[in-house]
């Protein structure tokens, strides 16, 4: 009976001992969620920091010291401005900044040449800020529910672009730069005010999908057997008359088609 004070307290000495010895010391972690995670976690560990909806200011310091970092997501963050940190990432490959108040990135956002994924659904863009046309190794674009009348020419220069995403917007044709992508996979562009399919677009090599729902197309260019490797064509919402349809049928019978 005189011993088990002692293994209690020689066992209580051991637990307090395991956690006093790692107390405050941060975790190696690739993935964290939360400034408060981050506050915990080991800065030069975390891949992937996901702050999406942060209520208050994000703290300058807390984009800084993060060596390894490839994914950010800021979306829905309140933000006006990008902070100025988030250009001196200059290992991340996606920045998501969805859901915000922006109006133009800085030009210094151009040190990020190893961005592939960049979104900006959701923002208050009149035009395609400049300094995305310096990102050169872009492969997803995603420009929806702003407020683009077109897309610069000087996004010629994304030849690695397999991906735009450009909904809700007031795009009146389809922009012209997109023939500048040869590697081009997916092409968005619902709720658009455009009536016309360029032929261009149908001989592009690499389309796979192409979606124009609920867009003023009432026709599509005569010859689409250039578009017989797509796999899917969207054009719910679009005033097509049913014989249009039926044309397009029999042009495209192996395609995956919504009117």
């Amino acid at each position: 009976m005189k011993r088990l004070p002692f293994l209690a307290i020689a066992a209580f000495a051991a637990l307090a001992g395991g956690c006093f010895k790692n107390h405050g010391r941060p975790a190696d972690v690739p993935t964290v969620v939360g400034l408060d995670a981050l506050a915990r976690t080991n800065r030069a560990e975390v891949v992937r920091l996901f702050l999406r909806g942060t209520a208050k200011p994000i703290p300058a310091d807390a984009l800084a010291n993060l060596p390894k970092l490839q994914v950010l997501d800021l979306a829905e963050c309140s933000l006006k401005a990008l902070p100025g940190e988030v250009c001196s990432l200059k290992t991340l490959r996606h920045l998501y900044l969805a859901r915000n108040s922006l109006t133009a990135l800085p030009p210094e956002l151009a040190q990020l040449d190893g961005l592939t994924y960049l979104n900006l659904d959701g923002n208050r863009l009149a035009d395609v800020p400049d300094v995305v046309a310096r990102l050169t190794s872009l492969k997803w674009l995603r420009f929806s529910e702003n407020e683009l009348k077109g897309l610069p020419a000087s996004l010629s220069a994304l030849k690695d672009v397999r991906r735009l995403y450009a909904r809700r917007n007031k795009i009146a044709a389809v922009p012209e730069v997109v023939k500048e992508w040869p590697l081009l996979e997916d092409l968005v562009l619902d709720r658009n005010p455009i009536s016309q399919v360029p032929d261009w677009l149908v001989s592009m090599p690499n389309l796979r999908n192409v979606s124009f729902a609920d867009c003023g197309i009432a026709k599509l260019p005569d010859d689409l057997s250039a578009w017989r490797r797509l796999s899917s064509l969207v054009l719910s919402g679009c005033p097509i008359s049913e014989t249009e349809r039926k044309r397009i049928r029999a042009q495209l019978p192996d395609v995956a088609l919504l009117f």
